[in-house]
């Protein structure tokens, strides 16, 4: 990849990602997928650049690897989705994420916040890290 492509891709994805990785019973696949939509509005509306929303598709890991799904004690009527933040760098993220804890939908104790809670697998949390981009 030429210099030029890397900065315009480093504008388009930025430099910093924030991953969330939490599991859901299959059953509240649909309920997720909407609340997931909503989340995503806002969080481009107060700045993340890019946010994508996965989900582990097999149990199947490489020799030496474990599997993300056994890593989160996932048993066969539970899905696991991986989130995807990208922002612009670490300044920016703190900043979006300081204004939409502010917002009333986003809050700690928001209906979005709860409606959430209500759908991942009661007690099993989530993993979070912020990841800075490497330049190799």
């Amino acid at each position: 990849m030429n210099k030029s492509n890397a900065m315009e891709m480093e504008k388009e994805i930025g430099n910093q990602v924030q991953i969330f990785i939490w599991r859901i019973p299959k059953k509240n696949h649909d309920a997720m997928v909407k609340l997931q939509k909503q989340f995503n509005d806002l969080l481009i509306k107060y700045g993340v650049l890019r946010m994508e929303i996965f989900q582990v598709t097999n149990a199947e890991a490489y020799t030496g690897c474990t599997n993300i799904a056994t890593t989160m004690s996932a048993n066969q009527n539970e899905e696991i989705w991986i989130e995807l933040q990208s922002h612009r760098d670490l300044k920016q993220m703190n900043e979006i994420t300081t204004n939409a804890m502010k917002d009333e939908e986003m809050s700690a104790e928001g209906p979005l916040v709860k409606q959430f809670m209500n759908l991942v697998t009661p007690g099993s949390g989530m993993i979070m890290g912020k990841f800075t981009r490497l330049r190799i």
